[in-house]
């Protein structure tokens, strides 16, 4: 069970259907390790511990609820938004399926894959803005959850840095 299931990638971040067997093990790879950058080993352990068994997965409580669910704050001058926890993920994984997707590990090497009739679309620069909206959701909960400290003692985040796709 997870918090991201291959039916959250539609619209801009959208897989074929047929694709879902290969997208299951993106998710499985890279849920828990950027949930782990986001949030530290510790309150991620406890963030899991309050899941629903049910698939996709969600928070029970509210102070996970908080973060994980969209929200807006403003804090001076700045504004803090966040399409959830949910979408954060989604970007990210979005971004590792199509790219490592454009490569295939054959007997000789690994090799760009190739099309018959047709070229290679690019999809750089949409799978570099999916990943940088990404870090910009997992900016405004992890300042949520600074600026918060006392309702997530346990947190313990990581950095997460843009990327230019190169």
């Amino acid at each position: 069970m997870s918090i991201v299931v291959n039916t959250d990638f539609t619209g801009e971040y959208k897989v074929a259907k047929t694709c879902y067997d290969q997208l299951d093990f993106y998710i499985a790879k890279y849920e828990r390790m950027y949930l782990i950058q986001l949030l530290g080993a510790d309150f991620y352990d406890a963030f899991i511990a309050d899941l629903t068994v049910s698939d996709p997965q969600v928070p029970q409580t509210v102070e996970y609820l908080t973060i994980f669910n969209e929200f807006h704050a403003d804090e001076s001058t700045c504004v803090y938004s966040s399409e959830g926890i949910r979408k954060m993920l989604t970007q990210f994984i979005y971004f590792h399926y199509v790219r490592e997707g454009q490569v295939e590990n054959t007997p000789n090497g690994t090799v760009r894959n190739n099309v018959e009739l047709g070229t290679n679309a690019s999809f750089k620069g949409n799978i570099v803005q999916a990943y940088n909206e990404g870090v910009n959701n997992a900016h405004s909960i992890q300042w949520y959850i600074c600026d918060n400290s006392s309702d997530y003692p346990l947190e313990n985040v990581q950095p997460f840095e843009f990327t230019s796709g190169i």
